[in-house]
C-alpha cells in the first residue's frame, strides 16, 4: 500500500469528513446531519488522536485518498505519520495514542474480537464517561470513510441544487446528534423493505451483533421476507434470492470490508438496477446500521428484555419521524420497550 506521508500529493483539509457532491444533492437531509455529527466528534475528542486513528483507518480500508489528507486542526508533525505502522514501539506515541489505535484497528477488522482489555485500559485513560464517545468517533471516522469511498464510486454526476431544506445546525451531545441522523436515514424511503431488511441482517451477521440478528423489521415481514428468505443471507451468491438483492448484498460486503475492492463488475449492474437515490439511501442504510459495531465493542448489544416469539426474533418497526415505534413478539400488541441498542 501507499505510504503515509507522500509529500507531493498531501493535502491539508479543515474537514475530512466531506462527502461527494451528489451524495449531499441526492440525501441533503441526512448528510448534513452526519456533517454535524462529525464535526461534533472532531470537538469532543482530541483531534491530533482521531487523527492518526483517521489515518489508520484509511490505511486499512484502502483509503488512499484518506492517506493523503491532512486534518489541519489536528497539526500532526509528519514524522509521527511517517512512524504511524510502528506505534506500538515508537516513542513519539504516548499510551493513550498506542491504545486508542490497536483498539481502532481491532474494531475496523473485526469489532468481535473487542476485548475487555482493551477497553479497560481506554477507560483508565478517558474516564467511563468519555469512553463510549470515544468508541463512538472510531465507529465515525471508520463509516465516514468507507462512505466517502462508495458514494464516490457507486453514484453518478448529478445536476447541482441549492442547500434549501438542510437542517440548521443543532445542538446536543454527540449520542443525541448521531441519533438525529440515523432517524434521517430511516425516513428515506426510495428502497423497497425486502431490500433494506437483507442489508440490515448482513450487516447484523457480518458484525455478529446479537440484538440486530433477532430483530426482524414487521412491514419486510409482511412484504414477504420469511425465515427461509433469511436463511440464504449468509450464501447469497450460491442462493436462488433475486439478483437485485444480491446485487445489495455485494455492495453491503464492499461497504463493511473492503470499500476498495468495489469492481466495476458490481458497479456496472448497481447502477443500471438501482437510482441514483436507491443507491444514496442504500449507502447510507448501511452506515445506519453498523451503528451496531458501538454495541458489540462496548458489550451493549443483548436481547435482553425485549418480547421473543416462538420463532426466536423480535418485530420492530419505525414511526414516520424515523425513531422505533416498539417492539413486539405478538404483532397484534406491539409494545414500546426502552432500548439503548442498535437496530
Amino acid at each position: 500500500m501507499n505510504s503515509y506521508s507522500d509529500a507531493t500529493t498531501q493535502t491539508e483539509l479543515p474537514t475530512v469528513w466531506l462527502l461527494p457532491k451528489a451524495l449531499y444533492v441526492l440525501e441533503p437531509e441526512a448528510t448534513a446531519l452526519l456533517d454535524q455529527v462529525n464535526q461534533r466528534v472532531w470537538g469532543t475528542v482530541d483531534p491530533a488522536l482521531l487523527e492518526i486513528i483517521r489515518l489508520r483507518i484509511a490505511w486499512l480500508i484502502g483509503n488512499t485518498a484518506g492517506m493523503r489528507a491532512r486534518s489541519s486542526p489536528a497539526r500532526i508533525p509528519e514524522q509521527k505519520v511517517a512512524e504511524l505502522p510502528a506505534y506500538a514501539t515508537s516513542p513519539l506515541f504516548s499510551e493513550l495514542d498506542r491504545d486508542g489505535v490497536a483498539f481502532a484497528e481491532q474494531f475496523v477488522m473485526d469489532v468481535t474480537g473487542t476485548s475487555q482489555d482493551s477497553l479497560d485500559a481506554l477507560r483508565d485513560q478517558l474516564g467511563s464517561d468519555r469512553l463510549r464517545d470515544f468508541v463512538t468517533s472510531v465507529y465515525l471516522v471508520e463509516f465516514t470513510q468507507r462512505l466517502q469511498l462508495m458514494a464516490q464510486a457507486l453514484l453518478p454526476a448529478v445536476p447541482d441544487l441549492s442547500d434549501a431544506g438542510r437542517p440548521g445546525l443543532r445542538q446536543g451531545s454527540l449520542r443525541e446528534l448521531l441519533g438525529s441522523y440515523q432517524d434521517a436515514v430511516v425516513r428515506s424511503t426510495a428502497l423497497d423493505p425486502i431490500t433494506t431488511e437483507l442489508v440490515r441482517l448482513r450487516c447484523a451477521r457480518t458484525h455478529n451483533c446479537r440484538i440486530c440478528q433477532t430483530l426482524r423489521m414487521a412491514d419486510a415481514q409482511t412484504a414477504g421476507v420469511d425465515t427461509e428468505m433469511t436463511s440464504k443471507i449468509d450464501f447469497y451468491e450460491t442462493s436462488d434470492l433475486p439478483e437485485p438483492h444480491k446485487i445489495a448484498l455485494r455492495i453491503t460486503d464492499a461497504f463493511i470490508i473492503r470499500p476498495d475492492a468495489l469492481s466495476a463488475d458490481i458497479v456496472g449492474p448497481a447502477r443500471a438496477t438501482f437510482s441514483p437515490e436507491q443507491l444514496a439511501e442504500l449507502c447510507l442504510d448501511i452506515t445506519k446500521w453498523s451503528t451496531q459495531k458501538i454495541h458489540v465493542a462496548l458489550g451493549t448489544d443483548g436481547a435482553d428484555g425485549l418480547p421473543i416469539n416462538e420463532d426466536g426474533v423480535v418485530l420492530f418497526g419505525f414511526q414516520d419521524d424515523g425513531r422505533v415505534a416498539g417492539y413486539w413478539a405478538d404483532p397484534e400488541h406491539p409494545v414500546v420497550v426502552p432500548t439503548d441498542q442498535g437496530h
